[in-house]
């Protein structure tokens, strides 16, 4: 793994502006504690990246308001930092990120980070997003949306640099965006329901198999 790739990347991510995404690599959140929490942001996605031996790769759709926009690890809830649930992210227990009265909490990042805790590979897990940034609903920014044709194009251009940092391991595709972002760069993958909208016991179901399947062939190997 190449830590000037992983800087790459970061810059990559964080460079990114467009009408309607918030970068959590390079913008502040007015209900921030700090105005320069970006920066540990950057810090927080580069530990979660330097993953001496991984075991697995899950991609996601987009970072959402409740999520990775705080907390710049995708499927990351502040909730989850404040708790030091979250490997190789160092974060001070107890020590908050915004000014909400309790901390963002997020279901679909709950639901994923207690499936790879329950296999043992939380920390041997690498976690990305085929559109790295929050798309910013229409209800203002604490709201989500599906990206769009230009902002998932430009995040095929970060997840190709992504997989220059991760390669020949089993990957999970959790929503239709995830996967046809995989397909056009040809790279084989597995797809699973995403956890949102009452897909919990699915994506539970499907991500057994997968992780059960590739830790079955390290054993035979």
């Amino acid at each position: 793994m190449s830590v000037e790739t992983i800087d790459q990347l970061i810059t990559s991510i964080s460079d990114y502006q467009s009408n309607r995404i918030f970068n959590p690599w390079s913008q502040s959140c007015p209900n921030e504690i700090s105005n320069k929490y970006f920066l540990q942001r950057r810090k927080n996605l580069k530990a979660h990246l330097s993953c001496p031996d991984p075991l697995c790769i899950l991609i996601g759709e987009a970072a959402g308001f409740r999520g990775a926009r705080f907390t710049g690890v995708p499927f990351t809830s502040e909730k989850l930092l404040v708790d030091q649930a979250i490997p190789r992210v160092e974060h001070p227990k107890g020590e908050r990120i915004t000014t909400r009265h309790i901390p963002w909490k997020e279901p679909s990042a709950t639901i994923v980070w207690e499936e790879l805790h329950k296999h043992q590979v939380a920390d041997r897990t690498i976690l990305f997003n085929a559109v790295p940034w929050h798309p910013e609903g229409k209800d203002g920014p604490l709201t989500n949306r599906a990206p769009n044709a230009d902002e998932k194009k430009a995040g095929q251009a970060c997840l190709s640099l992504f997989f220059e940092l991760f390669q020949d391991l089993p990957v999970m595709a959790l929503s239709n965006i995830a996967s046809e972002s995989l397909n056009r760069l040809s790279i084989e993958h597995t797809k699973i329901r995403h956890p949102a909208n009452g897909g919990a016991p699915l994506f539970r179901a499907g991500a057994d198999v997968f992780i059960q399947k590739f830790l079955n062939q390290q054993q035979q190997q």
